[in-house]
């Protein structure tokens, strides 16, 4: 597959933004708590609260990718992310320290996934698919990379010093890859072609009930993800494993996340989106049903790590093209946005929810009755939404 000249550059960034925004907290948040004197719930909540300016904001930037392109987006994002950790850098107290991770939070709505994969579809890339399927290795090697890097630099220079390195990286790095190797947008595509509704709201009948339902699909599929994320050790300590052995299990779900997109990269031509996105759908399902069953037979513990975490690794795909697919090109940048506020919503509400099941529904096996209530919704959902609206033209076929 011949790459665009910009790909490399925005997988490069991808690699740097998800690592250094996403993951390193979980290493900087221990001395950062020790220096401001801080409650861990206070600290955490930080992050929380960028997380959440993250969802908030995605809804707007989809409408100013649709208007701008990715160009202008992710570099802004760049510029706010080096302004964010310079802030968390000199944060000497909490508000300093939510107000640096709001910062943070809002360049994360304007340099990961979302306005990554709108600026492959704007720029008209051949075999887009398999371009954004290569994007995600990228971005799941981020944790692999940064959370030793992170670790070792904490050692070495402390946490201030770490996070402006971070804030220099993406000043001077980032930022240039971003202005200078991203393709500006497509003036055709910036204004839309007659006729065509330009923003969310005004889609009718049957694509609007496509929307809906595919944005019902990828809530469920938030809400199931992050309270899986949140109570991935104890739920497998439920199931009769010892508390090694689900440490184990649970860190091959990363490298199955990577195994599924590699299994996408190289054989996913041979699946329709519409296809792709039930079997992934799929997957979590028979994943959640194996867990269900595990305490009679401890093996499926397995099963459900190799299903999960394909399915998971290839949901982040899925999220990406089945809008492509069912929507088409011209509208992809705005509508992805409308489609992922909600569920960025849900996946700040999942960690709340599977606590509040587990303290006082029941406890584990309702939780997981709940999650496969869920998983099964998304996937009717997702089937639904192709039923309402048949696919957009050529773009739903197999290199969408």
């Amino acid at each position: 597959m011949s790459l665009p000249a910009f790909v490399p550059a925005l997988a490069v960034t991808l690699l740097l933004s998800w690592g250094s925004l996403f993951y390193a907290f979980t290493v900087l948040a221990p001395p950062l708590q020790a220096d401001l004197q801080a409650a861990g719930p206070a600290v955490m909540g930080a992050y929380s609260a960028g997380l959440l300016v993250w969802a908030l904001a995605t809804g707007a930037i989809g409408l100013v990718l649709q208007r701008w392109g990715g160009r202008v987006v992710m570099g802004a994002g760049s510029l706010l992310a080096g302004l964010g950790f310079v802030l968390l850098s000199m944060a000497g107290s909490l508000p300093a320290l939510y107000a640096a991770w709001a910062v943070l939070g809002l360049s994360m709505a304007l340099t990961l996934y979302e306005p990554a994969f709108a600026i492959v579809v704007q720029a008209g890339t051949a075999d887009r698919r398999r371009v954004i399927t290569a994007l995600t290795l990228a971005g799941g090697l981020a944790s692999t990379l940064f959370w030793p890097l992170t670790s070792a630099l904490v050692q070495r220079i402390g946490w201030r010093d770490t996070a402006l390195a971070y804030g220099l990286m993406h000043l001077l790095l980032c930022a240039p890859l971003h202005a200078a190797l991203l393709p500006a947008r497509h003036r055709g595509a910036r204004d839309g072609a007659p006729g065509r509704p330009t923003t969310a709201a005004a889609l009718g009948g049957a694509p609007r009930r496509a929307l809906l339902l595919l944005g019902a699909c990828f809530v469920a599929n938030g809400l199931l993800t992050a309270a899986l994320a949140a109570h991935m050790l104890p739920l497998l300590q439920s199931r009769g494993l010892g508390s090694g052995t689900a440490i184990v299990l649970a860190s091959c779900i990363g490298p199955m996340q990577v195994a599924g997109r590699l299994l996408e990269l190289i054989a996913g031509h041979r699946l329709d989106a519409r296809r792709m996105g039930l079997a992934t759908l799929a997957l979590i399902v028979l994943a959640l049903g194996a867990l269900a069953l595990a305490p009679g037979w401890a093996p499926l513990c397995g099963v459900f790590v190799v299903a999960y975490g394909a399915g998971l690794g290839l949901m982040t795909i899925v999220r990406a093209t089945a809008p492509l697919a069912l929507f088409g090109a011209e509208r992809y940048a705005l509508l992805s946005g409308t489609l992922g506020m909600p569920a960025l919503l849900a996946r700040a509400a999942g960690p709340i929810g599977a606590s509040w099941l587990l303290e006082g529904r029941g406890g584990f096996g309702t939780l997981l009755g709940a999650l496969l209530v869920l998983a099964a919704f998304g996937a009717w959902s997702f089937a639904r939404a192709w039923a309402v609206a048949p696919p957009a033209g050529a773009a739903g076929g197999p290199h969408a």
